[in-house]
C-alpha cells in the first residue's frame, strides 16, 4: 500500500511566485535565510506498506534545505530540465528517510529519493535530471510476495562539499562523492569516488587526480 502527502506540488501550486513559495513553504525545510525556487518542486512524503508505527512527520525534520540554495523546476534552462522532486519514504514501522541539503546548491530537475539518508555537503551543483536514490524500492526477488518489503535495503548516499555533478547522471544507493570531485555527464556512480577528481561512465570510474 502507498499513500503520500504532497506539500509541494507543481500541479497545485504552480501559480506561486518564488517569493510566495519561499514566505509560505520555505519555513518547513528549516531554511532561516533564503532559498530561491524557480518553478514549483515537488516535495512528498511517502508511506509503502503498513501504517503502523510513526506517524507523519514535520517536513523539516526529515527535508533540511539550508540557506543560499537554488532550486529549478520551471522550462527556462537552457538544457531540457524537469521538476526537482524530493521525496522521503517511510516502509512499514521505519522512520522516514532523511533529505539534508547544505548551503548554496544548485538543483536542476533533481530526483532524490531517501528511505534512509541522503546528504549533501555545502556549494554542490547538479546539472539538470540528475537522480540520487539511496534504495531500489522494491526486492530483487519475489516482488510480490508478502515479505517484499521486508527485503528492501537502503544504504546512505553521501556528496561532499564543492562537488559537480553534470547533466543526467544516476547515483546509485551506498555511494560517497568526497570533496571537489566531479562527474562528468551521463554517469551512473555505482561506487565511492574520491576527492579532488573527474570520474564518468557508466560504471564510473575515475579519470584523472589532483584536480587544480
Amino acid at each position: 500500500m502507498y499513500s503520500s502527502e504532497r506539500i509541494l506540488c507543481p500541479d497545485s501550486h504552480c501559480d506561486l511566485s518564488e517569493v510566495e513559495l519561499m514566505e509560505q513553504y520555505g519555513k518547513y525545510f528549516g531554511s532561516e535565510n533564503w532559498v530561491t525556487f524557480s518553478g514549483c518542486p515537488s516535495i512528498t512524503l511517502t508511506k509503502v506498506g503498513s501504517n503502523d508505527g510513526e506517524g507523519l512527520p514535520n517536513v523539516n525534520e526529515v527535508i533540511v534545505i539550508d540557506s543560499g540554495c537554488y532550486i529549478e523546476s520551471s522550462h527556462l534552462p537552457a538544457f531540457p530540465s524537469g521538476v526537482t522532486k524530493l521525496t522521503s519514504v517511510s516502509v512499514n514501522d521505519k522512520p522516514y528517510g532523511k533529505i539534508v541539503i547544505g548551503k548554496g546548491c544548485v538543483l536542476q530537475g533533481t530526483s532524490i529519493c531517501a528511505y534512509e539518508k541522503v546528504s549533501i555537503g555545502n556549494n554542490v551543483i547538479f546539472g539538470p535530471n540528475t537522480v540520487i536514490m539511496d534504495c531500489s524500492g522494491h526486492a530483487l526477488t519475489n516482488r510480490g510476495h508478502p515479505d517484499e518489503l521486508d527485503k528492501l535495503k537502503a544504504e546512505p548516499v553521501k556528496i561532499g562539499n564543492d562537488v559537480w555533478i553534470g547533466y543526467g547522471c544516476i547515483i546509485l544507493p551506498g555511494v560517497s562523492i568526497d570533496d571537489g570531485a566531479v562527474i562528468g555527464a551521463g554517469s551512473v556512480v555505482t561506487k565511492d569516488i574520491p576527492a579532488n577528481c573527474m570520474a564518468a561512465g557508466n560504471p564510473c570510474t575515475v579519470k584523472k587526480m589532483e584536480l587544480n
